[in-house]
């Protein structure tokens, strides 16, 4: 307001001022801010004469979105209106009316309900219209103060929007039961919850981990005749792939989740047919949102399940939703996985078009696709090493041991070496540790090295001063035993304990099936005692192990007997247990043995293999053979 009109007003209540204080017979010397009268009425007239210049300070402030300087100002004259209750409540209302459109605009709801609170302490001070009470509800809402707002809408009247503003209102404070109390008197009135509502019921459900609630809500917007929109159907798409594995509908009425799940909701978000048992899309088919693609796409990763991730990435790219690096790398380490480096390099040179970043996510996942690749490709996986400063990246310890696993894989010495020796001469983040090491001892182990793969070990205490540990000590346990060098094996296992090792599971399951292989029972049983006495005990590949070594020494009575020990500890025989000793069984033509194996094998729920079906058919028809043999005799 300009200074003229402000100066106008105050002239105006000056002079009231002097035509009070003459007619109460009194005299008066009446400046801006002092006034010697002590009449009551004069100092509340002055009250009003020296607030002017706040009040239009104030809606001069909150018309220019100032809000907070504007709230000081408003409780400073709230304290003079407390102290002298001499300032007009028109005037007064004018200032919490502009403070209060203002908190509305800047969504500063706190505010807003800072003064409606005050509205109700003095009523009257503003005019609390419909409007003003829906946005009170609003504000109620999005500050998450359910209890406030079901008093405001059960004063100030009730409507389906309202109840929905309540509902949403609850939700938020987590105040579930309440919610629900509220959403069953909806119905009752018979009105219908709106899609937002909805929305928020879920995105809540997802957020406290109830994503069964989240799931349920969604399918009850089709009975309840609830249009879904975008927002729906990606809580629900996140939802679905959060749920563990694949489950289907367990009945007609159900839907699932899921990956399953998550990619009929993608595909049902953009049909323009409505999807049976999927809610009516609003507005018609939707082009779902980066969001929504990721989340599909994240969940088939997860699951395993490539090619459809692979898929619905290139239905992401067409729709112009943009891949981010982060889900490209995520997409090829699931084709990684299945081995597949042909597809991983298609999604490389995808990402390169769309002028995205390569990172080391991106080249482990290629070199875990070489590793994984049939019996390993380490050609491939030295191409993808020396491609990398091409993107600005240098190989480390990690890419250097992943492309040397390929390497092992193969028993490919010659290039498992050179890679060792350019990590020797590399950079400090790309030096030898323990897992390149080991992976160097695997290598000569697959590759039937027995000999390079001890000389390996004891070099690395002598030359690189590095300390074996378990896993290479059992690796070169692993290469004496699958050599038959019974003796060597049985060293390195005893000497573990001088290299301040203690065996663990896998130390005794090679040793006790090198045991078996040399034809030592007893040492065999005596290394499982062992194993039993220790800290981590025993486990099913120790008994598998206890087992085959009865089976290697031609001892299947005590192969059977060890298998009812092993039911007896606690721990079931597994599907190797059984085959193990059905097949020694049916080398000695014991069809009576193998046809009680069986049994024993069908007891546990275990199924029999194809191959097992076929020696307990031929145990069975030798024995039929020799029923009739006896018979004609």
């Amino acid at each position: 307001m300009a200074a003229s009109s402000v100066d106008a007003r105050r002239c105006a209540l000056t002079l009231a001022l002097v035509l009070a204080c003459a007619s109460a017979g009194h005299g008066a010397r009446v400046g801006p801010r002092v006034c010697t009268t002590t009449l009551p009425r004069t100092a509340r007239v002055l009250a009003a004469v020296n607030a002017i210049p706040i009040i239009e300070e104030i809606v001069d402030l909150a018309s220019n979105d100032y809000v907070n300087k504007a709230v000081r100002m408003l409780q400073a004259m709230e304290k003079q209106r407390t102290q002298l209750q001499g300032i007009p409540r028109k005037e007064a209302g004018r200032a919490y009316e502009a403070v209060w459109d203002a908190s509305v605009r800047t969504s500063r709801y706190a505010i807003t309900l800072n003064i409606y609170q005050r509205l109700q302490a003095e009523p009257g001070l503003i005019a609390l219209d419909d409007a003003k009470i829906d946005t009170v509800l609003l504000a109620c809402e999005r500050q998450a103060d359910g209890l406030l707002a079901e008093r405001v809408m059960r004063e100030s009247g009730e409507s389906a929007e309202r109840y929905n503003r309540v509902i949403r209102a609850r939700t938020k404070q987590l105040e579930i039961t309440d919610a629900v109390r509220l959403y069953r008197e909806l119905q009752q009135r018979k009105w219908k919850l709106e899609t937002g509502t909805i929305n928020l019921m879920m995105q809540i459900c997802f957020a406290i981990k109830q994503v069964d609630y989240s799931l349920k809500l969604f399918q009850a917007m089709d009975a309840l005749g609830i249009a879904a929109d975008e927002r729906t159907f990606a809580i629900a798409i996140r939802s679905a792939a959060a749920g563990k594995g694949v489950k289907g509908p367990r009945s007609a009425t159900e839907i699932g989740s899921g990956w399953v799940l998550a990619l009929r909701l993608l595909n049902a978000m953009r049909s323009k047919e409505k999807a049976q048992g999927m809610p009516q899309v609003k507005g018609g088919p939707l082009v779902p949102s980066a969001y929504c693609f990721t989340a599909v796409i994240r969940s088939l990763c997860a699951a395993g399940e490539a090619d459809k991730a692979t898929s619905v990435l290139g239905q992401m790219v067409k729709a112009e939703r943009a891949p981010d690096a982060s889900l490209y790398a995520v997409v090829m380490r699931a084709c990684a996985l299945r081995g597949r480096y042909d597809d991983a390099m298609r999604l490389l040179e995808q990402m390169k078009a769309a002028g995205l970043a390569v990172d080391q996510s991106h080249i482990a996942a290629l070199l875990l696709a070489c590793e994984r690749r049939g019996d390993g490709d380490a050609r491939s996986a030295l191409q993808v090493l020396q491609m990398m400063p091409d993107f600005g990246l240098q190989p480390t310890t990690l890419t250097f041991n992943m492309a040397m696993g390929s390497c092992a894989k193969r028993g490919d010495i010659e290039q498992a070496e050179q890679l060792l020796a350019q990590m020797d001469s590399a950079p400090e983040d790309a030096r030898p540790n323990i897992v390149t090491l080991n992976t160097m001892l695997d290598t000569y182990k697959r590759a039937d090295k027995w000999e390079a793969c001890l000389e390996f070990l004891l070099k690395m205490e002598s030359e690189r001063q590095v300390q074996p540990d378990v896993v290479s000590v059992n690796t070169a346990i692993k290469a004496c035993k699958d050599n038959g060098q019974f003796e060597l094996a049985l060293q390195l296992f005893e000497g573990m304990a001088g290299r301040g090792l203690e065996p663990d599971s896998v130390s005794f399951t090679e040793i006790i099936a090198a045991c078996g292989r040399a034809g030592e029972w007893a040492r065999a049983i005596a290394v499982f005692r062992a194993a039993e006495a220790s800290a981590d005990g025993v486990n099913t590949f120790v008994w598998n192990a206890l087992v085959g070594a009865a089976v290697a020494c031609d001892k299947s009575v005590e192969a059977l007997e060890t298998i009812k020990e092993m039911r007896s500890s606690g721990i079931a025989p597994d599907i190797v247990t059984f085959t193990t000793v059905m097949t020694m069984l049916s080398k000695k033509e014991e069809w009576e043995a193998v046809l009680f194996v069986a049994e024993e094998l069908e007891a546990t729920g275990l199924q029999l293999s194809r191959p097992l079906v076929n020696q307990v058919q031929r145990a069975g028809q030798a024995l039929l053979g020799k029923e009739r043999r006896e018979a004609s005799v």
